[in-house]
């Protein structure tokens, strides 16, 4: 339920902070700056707070973060009302609430394994990711309504309430026994144990080293690509949007099913590739988009292949790797997702001035494409379960 709640805002926040730039600034090469701006912290910060979960009650990281989030989200409508809002400003902004998801993704993730047997894993990471596409689901169709009657910074407000009414449901999580090992090494001496286990593990290895490569390709046309590609080549508004954003999450709850049925008669890390290949695929022909009902189909369809990426990933992290290793080990794929997004975000607004959007997601999806074919090609990835 916390997880449901705090994303759904999440949904309503990436959305709205994207056609608010698009909208004040009428520039996608800025809309790039600041959407890489939001996610710059996953490079600055990621691996560090990679040993801070690792080192640190998980729980309260968590619960620290949250609070800090919802605060931060908030000053965005309070900047507009009172006329400071820039996009620099905004840009700020967004910086530092991404450094608290920063944050919290590693401990989050780290948090999980404490709960439950290695057995349980792949059903919990399955729930939960499918609670993440219900959220990401809800979470746009209910801003995509509620614009009718509110105004767009309005949204804002809604994301800094999810995280507070998230925090009431975490709350009432039975937490583990958990103590953190003493540590007493230096930070750095903590970050560089956890690249000398990677190291040990060349198909973990090769698992991080391809999801930076696929996340160059694939998340800045995500992130600023789809807003572009409606509102400035299909003459769509912010609703349509919200719906398309909608229709991706409804692609993602029908992927994390098929994930869980898969997982009984292929491994993790041949599912783990199938999803890059299926990523950059249906990425690719949105080269053919001509009007917003179109995008919405093929978003759909695009959206059934991101969990059997976000789910193999996790629980193959999880599994193989000894727990106090994950905070460090997530906060990498942090680095991969959140960290790339930032440079691909950046890349995708320039080229978007330059070039029409359609032709760049189809030179992306091949890209994309591209790395499904080689992690599926490798041994021992498709060994990983």
């Amino acid at each position: 339920m916390a997880q449901t709640i705090s994303q759904a805002g999440d949904a309503i926040y990436q959305f709205a902070l994207m056609w608010l730039v698009l909208d004040m600034t009428n520039s996608p090469a800025i809309t790039g700056l600041i959407a890489m701006s939001a996610y710059l912290p996953a490079l600055v910060l990621g691996l560090f707070a990679g040993v801070l979960s690792d080192r640190m009650n998980r729980f309260r990281l968590m619960v620290g973060a949250h609070v800090c989030q919802s605060m931060t989200v908030i000053a965005i409508p309070v900047l507009i009302h009172y006329d400071m809002a820039t996009g620099l400003i905004i840009g700020i902004v967004a910086f530092i609430r991404s450094g608290f998801s920063t944050i919290f993704q590693p401990a989050f993730n780290a948090f999980v394994p404490t709960l439950f047997p290695s057995k349980q894993l792949l059903r919990v990471n399955a729930i939960l990711i499918t609670s993440g596409q219900i959220a990401y689901i809800l979470g746009p169709a209910l801003a995509g309504i509620l614009l009718a009657v509110i105004s767009l910074p309005q949204l804002f407000l809604i994301d800094g309430l999810s995280f507070l009414i998230a925090l009431g449901f975490l709350t009432l999580v039975v937490k583990p026994n958990y103590n953190p090992p003493l540590i007493i090494h230096s930070h750095w001496k903590e970050l560089l144990d956890g690249f000398k286990y990677l190291k040990t593990n060349k198909a973990l290895l090769t698992l991080m080293v391809i999801t930076i490569i696929n996340n160059l390709f694939i998340m800045g046309p995500a992130i600023v690509g789809v807003p572009v590609l409606v509102r400035n080549a299909l003459q769509g508004n912010v609703s349509d949007f919200a719906f398309v954003e909608a229709c991706m999450a409804g692609g993602s709850l029908i992927g994390s099913y098929i994930v869980m049925r898969l997982n009984q008669k292929l491994s993790s890390g041949l599912i783990w590739g199938i999803g890059m290949l299926l990523d950059g695929i249906t990425y690719a022909v949105f080269f053919f988009a001509e009007s917003v009902p179109m995008v919405m189909v093929m978003i759909f369809i695009h959206g059934i292949g991101i969990p059997f990426i976000i789910v193999s990933r996790t629980v193959i992290i999880q599994r193989i790797a000894p727990n106090h290793f994950h905070g460090r080990l997530f906060s990498m794929v942090h680095l991969g997702v959140v960290g790339m997004t930032a440079i691909s975000s950046a890349l995708v607004g320039f080229s978007a001035s330059i070039f029409p959007i359609q032709s760049i997601f189809l030179f992306i999806g091949f890209g994309a494409t591209l790395c499904g074919v080689l992690a599926i090609s490798l041994k021992k990835i498709r060994a990983l379960n």
